[in-house]
């Protein structure tokens, strides 16, 4: 599982990029060539075997609800999921990613896991989305939980947009409307949203759910099948 045809060839591709460029060096284009290609190898394979092993132990301790390896690497649906996300995988190195990566490869063999095709779409938004991104959706799915859960003080405002809630729960994003409309512009493209987030709404509306029948199954899709609920 540590090697897939699609990977070797964009591997290849960036690295032929990088040698043009070391080439043009006068002088020290062939060693450093030769220095590159071995030290940025090392890092990929560290990269993707990390990625492994970390999947292998979440797949381990759901062997009751999943089965063993055995089993699940003669499923075409569990290795078209592992081949999508190590391909992911490779491009970041952001935790809460690679988290949700693993949690998608094991939800893609779960009793309910949605159809091959869905599944598909889903690991494109994975490979788009930041974890701002599914946070974002998270909270625009159930605002009142989501200020719940963090214990975050609910603002007290009567009316406004949903930028008012997404700041309060989302500090990070606080006076960024500018972020807050890319991240939100991005949901709504994916058919995640079903409303406008700058409109001016009631009490009510601004604590009532924004998205869509879809992103309940994308966000039951990266959930962790373990039940740890972090976001």
């Amino acid at each position: 599982m540590d090697n897939y045809p699609e990977d070797t060839d964009r591997r290849q591709g960036i690295t032929k990029v990088v040698e043009m460029g070391i080439a043009a060096v006068p002088g020290v284009g062939g060693p450093l060539q030769i220095a590159f290609q071995e030290a940025a190898g090392r890092r990929l394979t560290d990269r993707r075997t990390r990625w492994l092993n970390d999947l292998a132990e979440k797949v381990h301790r759901l062997e009751d609800q999943i089965g063993d390896f055995d089993h699940l690497l003669d499923q075409d649906t569990f290795m078209d999921a592992v081949t999508t996300a190590s391909q992911i995988a490779d491009r970041t190195s952001r935790a809460g990613k690679l988290e949700l990566l693993r949690n998608a490869v094991v939800n893609s063999v779960l009793p309910d896991a949605p159809d091959d095709d869905t599944q598909q779409l889903f690991f494109d938004m994975l490979d788009r989305f930041t974890p701002t991104h599914v946070r974002l959706l998270k909270l625009l799915s159930d605002p009142p939980g989501w200020f719940t859960r963090f214990h975050i003080t609910r603002p007290n405002v009567m009316m406004g947009g949903k930028a008012v809630i997404i700041e309060a729960g989302m500090p990070e994003l606080a006076s960024r409307k500018d972020l807050i409309d890319r991240y939100a512009a991005a949901l709504g493209n994916a058919g995640l949203i079903a409303q406008s987030l700058s409109g001016v709404m009631s009490e009510a509306g601004l604590w009532a759910a924004a998205t869509t029948p879809l992103a309940a199954d994308f966000l039951a899709f990266v959930a962790d099948p373990e039940g740890n609920g972090a976001d």
